[in-house]
């Protein structure tokens, strides 16, 4: 490929992200690290609780949940793009009281969206031996 074109795409990349995190980090809903898809998944996640369940819920992002709603529970959420080939994402930490799954598909689209409560998580894992043994 020409080198042009490298350049280009590169310079391209950078001033839409640069254009995001300036919108971004002004706001609460998708402010936070330098992870950017986790960003957007916390902010799908966000939108997700706050439309479909009734109740307050804050973007929090601290050690081991992201979002925190009414009577202090705790969510964490997990984002995988198309980008990633494994399948897998971080650990989960503690603590948290939920957990929000996000794919996100070629077409930047949400392929897939699971809302799981803690005691789900931990039954889903016992009846699955293809999970890991190791909690978090």
């Amino acid at each position: 490929m020409h080198v042009s074109i490298l350049r280009e795409t590169s310079k391209r990349y950078l001033e839409a992200r640069k254009h995001f995190l300036k919108i971004a980090n002004a706001t609460s809903e998708l402010s936070g690290n330098d992870n950017i898809a986790g960003r957007i998944g916390e902010f799908i996640a966000y939108q997700y609780l706050k439309d479909r369940i009734p109740r307050k819920n804050e973007n929090r992002s601290q050690k081991g949940y992201d979002i925190i709603c009414d009577e202090n529970t705790k969510v964490s959420v997990k984002t995988i793009t198309d980008e990633n080939k494994s399948g897998r994402t971080t650990r989960i930490k503690e603590p948290w009281d939920e957990l929000i799954l996000i794919e996100i598909n070629e077409q930047c689209a949400i392929a897939r969206l699971r809302h799981l409560t803690k005691f789900q998580f931990v039954l889903g894992r016992r009846e699955n031996s293809n999970y890991s043994k190791k909690l978090y």
